[in-house]
């Protein structure tokens, strides 16, 4: 019911705001009026007169607004809700913030046997994978050599997984049920490996009549993975992939041109704490300890007390992740949704000791009060943007742009930001203008909705800070694209 009425207040909000509101700054300077002409035009185009474009372009350096028009309405960010995720959690936790997982037992060892349980907790970390490691499981690999280390070869108990440091949410509220197949869809919780997902690289034969061969980066029996494609001799590749809710039996059919390239796909895992665990189990089996027990979530378990609160354990290993600043700038860069996941949650388990999407909300309600935004102002759902549920305005974006760009965390800040034809995912735009490589900003994309939000620099030096929402477009992302980068190579060419 809350949920219905707030929905119906937004609409009521967006129906009332039939009327534009726009400011154009004259600045007397004949170079300078004939640049904002064509901002205007461009954001005027014919072609998105069926749409809702909310647009803010603001000097760093004189603090003078060159260009809005709804800046304060609120739209639906996409992808650009990572820029409120992440830049709280730079300024609550800080650069040096570092993820922390503990191997834990209450268990005795007698000879080379741990007679108990071994039970490991994180507070969300995301980099247990190949991009910050030669293997996903060389943590688990490394664990194994430490319990051997201790004299530890076989384990008379289960290995529990225990996720009690976020609560038992694992998607966003508001997520369509038609995507959460696919790695960007990924689940997300305190405990964390492969990014919750498996990679899957699908060769097909030299032949119409030859086997297609299915390698993931990650070999587990927690999942299956079976192929049902048609092998052609001429055509092009065409790949499905399917996976039901609650179910990790993972089906990749379609068509296959025989000969052609190796090519890959991403499926997402159900429960990624049961994934943990059972990889574990069988890394520390791969590598010498006899597991006499089974994986297990500890919501499985009747009256499950949170690890770190239970003064009975002791520690047998542990591992500290990278520093947040690299966690950010992945995220950034790749626009990662399962880390913008976790941002409010480690916030909120940071502050209060339980990771919630309510609790990161609340902190950065205070964080953001500092840089001029009003609690209660804007609609924060989930962490990545991937939800509908999610509105914010041009205007809030600009100021936690701004926020951040006035403190002591710029440089770790803008250095996280993609990068205009040259990294992230700017890097095939604006290559070859005079905005290649000026522009630091944040993309945004879900069905009819486009975002980029960031800072760039004119010709002659001047900083800006600007945001760009469009919600309700029926065009391609090329068409937007060819607004909001028109614009940005108008600013960067202005002197």
């Amino acid at each position: 019911m809350k949920r219905l009425v707030f929905l119906l207040s937004i609409i009521l909000l967006l129906v009332s705001c039939g009327s534009t509101s726009q400011t154009i700054r004259q600045k007397g300077s004949a170079n300078f009026n004939h640049m904002m002409s064509k901002v205007d035009a461009l954001v005027k185009d014919e072609a998105f007169a069926h749409a809702h474009w909310g647009v803010m372009i603001k000097s760093l350096d004189t603090e003078d607004v060159w260009y809005a028009q709804n800046e304060d309405r609120l739209f639906m960010p996409a992808s650009n809700n990572k820029i409120a995720s992440t830049a709280a959690a730079l300024k609550v936790l800080g650069p040096d913030f570092q993820f922390e997982t503990h191997v834990l037992t209450k268990g005795k060892v007698r000879g080379s046997v741990l007679y108990g349980n071994l039970v490991v907790w994180s507070n969300g970390d995301p980099t247990m994978y190949e991009r910050y490691m030669e293997d996903s499981r060389a943590v688990f690999k490394a664990w194994a050599d430490t319990l051997k280390a201790q004299g530890i070869y076989r384990i008379e108990g289960n290995i529990i997984g225990d996720d009690d440091a976020f609560d038992d949410v694992r998607i966003g509220e508001g997520w369509a049920w038609d995507y959460q197949q696919i790695w960007y869809a990924a689940q997300f919780g305190a405990l964390q490996f492969n990014e919750n997902y498996v990679d899957v690289k699908i060769v097909p034969p030299a032949t119409v009549d030859g086997q297609v061969v299915l390698i993931p980066n990650i070999e587990s029996s927690y999942f299956t993975l079976k192929e049902d494609f048609e092998i052609v001799e001429k055509g092009y590749n065409k790949i499905y992939l399917n996976r039901d809710f609650y179910s990790n039996e993972i089906t990749l059919s379609g068509q296959l041109v025989a000969g052609s390239d190796t090519t890959e796909r991403t499926p997402t895992i159900d429960n990624p704490t049961k994934f943990y665990v059972h990889v574990l189990k069988e890394t520390l089996e791969e590598n010498g300890i006899v597991v006499n027990g089974s994986p297990i979530d500890c919501d499985e378990i009747d009256n499950w007390v949170h690890a770190p609160i239970d003064e009975n354990y002791r520690e047998l290993a542990n591992y500290y992740s990278v520093p947040l600043s690299e966690v950010v700038t992945r995220l950034m860069k790749r626009s990662q949704n399962m880390y913008a996941e976790t941002m409010p949650r480690v916030l909120s388990w940071h502050e209060t000791g339980l990771g919630s999407i309510e609790g990161g909300r609340e902190i950065m309600d205070s964080v953001y009060a500092e840089f001029g935004v009003e609690p209660g102002s804007w609609a924060y759902v989930d962490g990545s943007g991937l939800t509908r549920y999610d509105y914010i305005s041009p205007q809030i974006l600009v100021k936690i742009l701004e926020g951040m760009y006035h403190s002591d965390l710029r440089e770790v800040w803008m250095n996280a930001l993609p990068v205009s034809g040259v990294d992230g995912t700017l890097r095939n735009r604006m290559k070859g203008t005079a905005a290649e490589g000026k522009v630091l900003a944040k993309t945004g994309t879900i069905s009819n909705v486009r975002a980029l939000s960031g800072y760039t620099k004119t010709a002659s030096g001047e900083n800006i800070v600007f945001s760009f929402l469009v919600n309700g477009h029926l065009l391609s992302s090329k068409d937007t694209e060819r607004i909001t980068d028109s614009i940005l190579e108008l600013i960067c060419e202005y002197k």
